[in-house]
């Protein structure tokens, strides 16, 4: 399995994520459904973490990079918001927090599917399922694979998005080159973040990482391997139901 680092998007991940925040409203009506407490699985810099946790829900977020979570951990602090969250850098396959009995559990942005085996993915429901309480809800957003789609574009470039990074004094030229390999299951991605510098200096930085992507009933069936019972399978955050041209495939489980 590729192993990514993700502090290397560490520059980048909240400008390329301004603009999105279909999800959000959706966890949070979910956690406030479910209780009052929540873990999300994969909290990068907090863009879905930090919004819930000034709802007042306490929330407990894992992630992997450190540099993701700093920068969690600054907007905590900026929200004043700290007395409600926690952050963690673990392994989303095997942690194991002091804490367990969670209300509500997420894991957005196709986060599972940088996990690029079925069995880590397994791994990461089954870890998921151990820290909520009975009854605990999980909400599990992936790409639905549009594999016409992802087989017309397969290793062409594609210039994404443009956006001045006022921090960095740059603007920021955002490519993207996809290869989908059907038969296992894997996109091959590279993000290209091209920073030019008024003084013309420009620094490429080639961000590749893998995601797994999952049908339909192979999800609901990991789920259920996991110990989960599915509740709803959505194509979008507004909750209408999945269809083959939806853009998201979003599960709603319970834990049995």
């Amino acid at each position: 399995m590729l192993l990514t680092n993700f502090d290397r998007f560490a520059p980048f991940y909240d400008n390329d994520y301004r603009n999105y925040s279909d999800d959000i409203q959706l966890v949070v009506d979910l956690a406030q459904d479910s209780g009052e407490t929540a873990l999300e699985l994969g909290c990068g810099t907090g863009r879905v973490l930090i919004p819930l946790a000034a709802t007042g829900c306490r929330v407990t977020g894992v992630d992997s990079s450190p540099a993701l979570l700093a920068l969690a951990q600054r907007k905590a602090e900026q929200m004043g918001v700290t007395a409600r969250v926690l952050l963690s850098q673990d392994d989303l396959r095997s942690f194991a927090l002091a804490e367990t009995g969670f209300d509500f559990a997420f894991c957005v942005s196709n986060t599972l599917m940088h996990l690029t085996t079925q069995a880590d993915q397994l791994a990461a429901l089954r870890t998921a399922h151990r820290h909520l309480r009975p009854g605990g809800r999980l909400l599990l957003d992936l790409f639905n694979p549009d594999i016409p789609h992802l087989t017309a574009i397969t290793g062409e470039q594609e210039l994404a998005d443009r956006w001045e990074d006022a921090e960095r004094g740059a603007t920021v030229l955002k490519w993207i080159v996809r290869r989908v390999d059907v038969a296992r299951q894997l996109q091959e991605t590279t993000f290209v973040y091209e920073s030019v510098y008024a003084d013309g200096r420009v620094e490429k930085a080639v961000l590749p990482f893998l995601l797994r992507f999952l049908w339909p009933s192979e999800g609901a069936l990991l789920l259920e391997k996991a110990g989960f019972r599915v509740e709803d399978v959505w194509g979008d955050c507004d909750g209408n139901a999945y269809a083959s041209d939806s853009e998201h495939l979003i599960f709603l489980a319970s834990k049995e």
